[in-house]
């Protein structure tokens, strides 16, 4: 008599190609991306900051294997640092001409 080896388990059931989740988080380096550009252009630390917070996120989505476009989320988190460092350099200048008297406050009366 032979000794022949029990097959092996059964394995868990694979899903379909594509089936999976292995997009499922490509909007956040998409929304990184466009806060990071709002941040750096109009609304300063409202969006740059979490514009840094959501590029992240999307880093650690790509490293997961869960999201296929991390590189919007570096240049988002990137955008967002750009857009925080020049906001706070634009309040400490504000602030300093306010302080030496050199802006002034006007009215307008109509």
């Amino acid at each position: 008599m032979t000794d022949v080896p029990p097959p092996p388990p059964p394995s868990a059931p694979q899903p379909f190609p594509g089936a999976g989740g292995n997009e499922s988080k490509n909007s956040l380096g998409t929304i990184s991306l466009v806060l990071g550009i709002l941040g750096l252009v109009c609304c300063g630390f409202f969006t740059a900051i979490p514009a840094i917070i959501v590029g992240n996120k999307s880093k650690q989505a790509q490293a997961e294997g869960l999201a296929t476009n991390g590189n919007l989320g570096q240049i988002g988190f990137i955008l967002g640092i750009i857009g925080t460092v020049l906001s706070v350099l634009g309040a400490v200048i504000w602030g300093i001409l306010i302080a030496t008297g050199s802006y002034e406050f006007t009215t307008t009366e109509f």
